[in-house]
């Protein structure tokens, strides 16, 4: 459905899709994101995708 919709069209961002997205849309804290250790990102979003994760999980069991 993503494909669907035009998500390729975010290609041309490359990393910042991602700094975008841990700042909130708020392009004012761009620069705090790019100053954090990659360790603290990529736990942050490994966290991400487990809660996603575990929220559509959570979803298709609802009734």
């Amino acid at each position: 459905m993503e494909k669907r919709a035009g998500i390729q069209t975010f290609e041309k961002f490359k990393y910042i899709n991602t700094v975008n997205a841990l700042a909130g849309g708020d392009l004012t804290k761009w620069h705090l994101i790019l100053a954090m250790p990659y360790e603290r990102i990529l736990t942050k979003l490994l966290l991400n995708k487990t809660e996603a994760e575990y929220q559509k999980r959570y979803s298709e069991l609802a009734p």
